[in-house]
């Protein structure tokens, strides 16, 4: 079980808006284009809510853009599947027309960037929730990099996302901190 908090209105608006317009926040296509075990057999997850009447002026699987399923190493690689997870779970505020666009981190799915990234990105606005790290990734040290530092923890003004969260997706830091840990990069330090 698990406490949950439900946001006010105006806390919405943090994940809510896109370019200043309150927005429903929902799966996008590259995510969910892929095969899904129903009661009925085995369907690509957009085709079959197309066939429910769910979606409508859609592309078709085929011609849906598809990413890895950040779960399934059989899925993609490292990079890939940690960028999906990012995608999935932080870039509907962190992208440029999201609510954290002051963050300068940008981390949806397509994201070329390094820095927008968070690779030797100095924190803008994390005050505390910086936890005295420099950067938001250190290329090789996870232990060094805010981005794991917060997503482990519960702590107002520590977690990210801040909202609505009374624990830790201890698979989804495993495989962040896995993704730093094989990074080549620059060296921040």
């Amino acid at each position: 079980s698990t406490n949950y908090l439900i946001p006010n209105k105006n806390e919405c608006k943090d994940c809510h808006k896109k370019d200043s317009v309150l927005v429903p926040l929902g799966p996008k296509a590259r995510n969910i284009n892929s095969d899904y075990e129903y009661a009925d057999g085995t369907m690509n997850q957009l085709d079959k809510w197309a066939t429910m009447g769910y979606l409508t002026n859609n592309p078709s699987s085929a011609d849906a853009p598809k990413v890895p399923i950040w779960g399934d190493p059989n899925s993609g690689t490292l990079n890939e599947r940690a960028r999906a997870y990012l995608d999935t779970n932080c870039g509907h505020c962190h992208n440029p027309e999201g609510d954290a666009d002051n963050s300068g981190l940008s981390l949806y799915y397509y994201e070329e960037n390094l820095t927008a990234l968070g690779v030797c990105k100095p924190p803008v606005a994390a005050g505390g929730g910086s936890g005295g790290l420099a950067y938001a990734i250190v290329p090789g040290q996870p232990d060094e990099s805010i981005m794991p530092f917060r997503m482990n923890s519960v702590e107002l003004d520590v977690a990210m996302p801040e909202l609505a969260r009374s624990v830790v997706h201890e698979e989804g830091v495993a495989l962040i901190r896995e993704w730093i840990a094989n990074m080549d990069g620059p060296s921040c330090l």
